[in-house]
């Protein structure tokens, strides 16, 4: 006789080698950075040259903040890795999953064109500071985010697919197409403004204006009869990158800290930052409004 345990599983889609391994490595790629950041967070200064950097309260929020991000992820690769995360709660699963699907996607999209800028970039003339983060510590942690990237949004295309990819796209309702119209243009609006206004690097912001029209293109799409399911993907992605990065840039700016070191707020950074924050939230809510048919 089978055991209740079996019988409660038994009506579950098999994990499958690929989706079991791919949450596997995303496990696996969440562990450098937690243990940086825990090791940081005691009092360590592995990887830090700069004696008096990284002692004040607002770099050690957002290392908490960051470091609980990461095991966020390790409980996501859970959820993909066992059989019964197929029943995980959707708030458990979606909401967080948004976030890493935009902060981890545009580290895939963003970190080749950055090492290839680099490779043809002349040398930049050395000043003789003495940098308080070692090399090595980047290149470690964006390593990491890439082989997480690949791992969790590759676990989660498969789970996704298990779990709602034989349902069919509902209709679009009025309300639906009126907010992914609003949403669109808002997603415009802010990637202008993050060009004009962010004093961030221009490489960063012709990036960002990308993703804020692809995301734009993928909520005007929606509101089409023909939408398919990558066309949500591209909506899903890009929104998750609009809030994710620009409520980052904006809480790293707004939190003195010892990484950006300015004794005075960019506010005008700040405020492009939220709106992009916004656009990215204003997207995702007229995306579920689409998705349930609205």
């Amino acid at each position: 006789m089978p055991s209740a345990r079996n019988a409660s599983t038994a009506d579950l889609p098999p994990v499958g080698p690929a989706r079991r391994s791919l949450a596997a490595f995303a496990a696996v790629m969440t562990l450098p950075y937690l243990v940086l950041k825990i090791a940081w967070l005691s009092g360590s200064r592995v990887g830090l040259q700069d004696p008096e950097f990284g002692h004040g309260a607002g770099l050690t929020l957002l290392n908490s903040l960051t470091m609980g991000l990461d095991v966020v992820a390790l409980v996501l690769a859970g959820v993909f890795f066992f059989r019964r995360g197929i029943r995980a709660p959707l708030w458990l699963v979606l909401p967080p999953m948004w976030i890493g699907a935009g902060l981890l996607g545009q580290i895939l999209v963003t970190l080749p064109i950055n090492l290839v800028w680099q490779a043809v970039s002349p040398a930049q003339p050395t000043t003789g500071e003495v940098p308080p983060i070692d090399g090595w510590v980047y290149g470690m942690v964006y390593a990491g985010f890439a082989g997480l990237g690949i791992g969790l949004l590759g676990a989660f295309a498969i789970y996704g697919w298990q779990r709602w990819g034989g349902r069919p796209l509902p209709v679009a309702g009025p309300r639906s197409r009126a907010a992914l119209r609003a949403a669109a243009a808002l997603a415009v609006l802010a990637g202008a403004a993050h060009l004009v206004l962010s004093d961030v690097p221009l490489s960063n912001r012709l990036v960002d204006l990308v993703i804020s029209g692809v995301a734009a293109l993928a909520l005007m799409g929606l509101t089409r009869p023909g939408a398919g399911r990558v066309t949500v993907v591209a909506a899903f992605v890009g929104t998750g990158a609009l809030a994710a990065w620009g409520t980052f840039l904006a809480v790293t700016l707004l939190v003195p800290n010892d990484l950006v070191g300015q004794a005075s707020v960019d506010w005008a950074t700040v405020g492009a930052s939220l709106l992009r924050a916004v656009a990215g939230f204003a997207g995702v809510g007229a995306l579920a409004l689409r998705l349930r048919g609205r």
